[in-house]
């Protein structure tokens, strides 16, 4: 493996991850719009190693996925911002940005803001679907719940479809709190273990067969799964 230690972003939606330099291998999470990534290995043409910083996850993702974009001045902080091609909305739509996709602000007012896209691009996102990199909400778990109904998709971490660990991680990340990507590390890592179901709360974790899930009160549970095949909300007691 030749290490090379540059630093580069996605210029994508959002980039599978793949444990393998190969396609049909096995999504281990994504990489979202505007998050840095580490190089690790640039030996392959298609293909790159890189760990992404975000929380330091190490696959393997497509080259065309991989560009250079600004610093960024803010983040997405609803479930979906539509990209256009001009200020008004009946403009070409260019694409989406996912929940938590960093982007650069060129301009702004009260409607939209210019964005940079990478490679000379630029467009425009509703401006009410952004903050400053520095804000956050007061209730992530709010964050949680605009993701009612998304799709489950192994390793997903877009909101087009995505993981039990990721609903967290995402959802944390808009109130400021660090998480680690996978259920393992966060029942390891986050908060203080509970002696009784009956101290449960809105914003408390519940871990149990290599899954996880957030409380929205004392009784109900968030949960992205493959039961369901989407995130959903329901009784804690039916769904362990």
């Amino acid at each position: 493996m030749r290490a090379i230690s540059t630093i580069k972003q996605i210029i994508s939606a959002s980039a599978p991850m793949r444990n393998k330099a190969d396609p049909l291998s096995s999504c281990e999470t994504d990489a979202l719009f505007g998050e840095d990534v580490m190089i690790c290995d640039d030996s392959l043409a298609d293909w790159v190693l890189v760990r992404l910083e975000t929380d330091q996850y190490l696959a393997w993702v497509e080259r065309d996925h991989l560009g250079d974009l600004p610093e960024p001045t803010h983040h997405i902080c609803t479930m979906r911002a539509l990209i256009t091609r001009g200020e008004d909305i009946k403009t070409p739509t260019l694409g989406y940005l996912p929940l938590a996709a960093r982007v650069h602000v060129i301009e702004q007012n009260r409607r939209v803001a210019q964005i940079s896209l990478g490679q000379g691009t630029t467009g425009y996102i509703p401006s009410d679907h952004i903050r400053p990199c520095d804000e956050y909400c007061e209730d992530w778990v709010a964050t949680a719940e605009q993701l009612l109904g998304v799709p489950y998709r192994w390793g997903g971490r877009d909101s087009i479809g995505l993981d039990c660990s990721a609903l967290v991680q995402l959802a944390m990340a808009s109130g400021g709190l660090p998480s680690p990507r996978n259920s393992g590390d966060q029942e390891k890592t986050l908060g203080i273990s509970l002696s009784s179901l009956t101290e449960l709360g809105r914003g408390d974790l519940v871990f149990w067969r290599g899954h996880v899930g957030v409380m929205q009160d004392n009784s109900q549970l968030l949960h992205a799964n493959a039961w369901h095949n989407m995130v959903k909300s329901e009784p804690l007691a039916e769904a362990i």
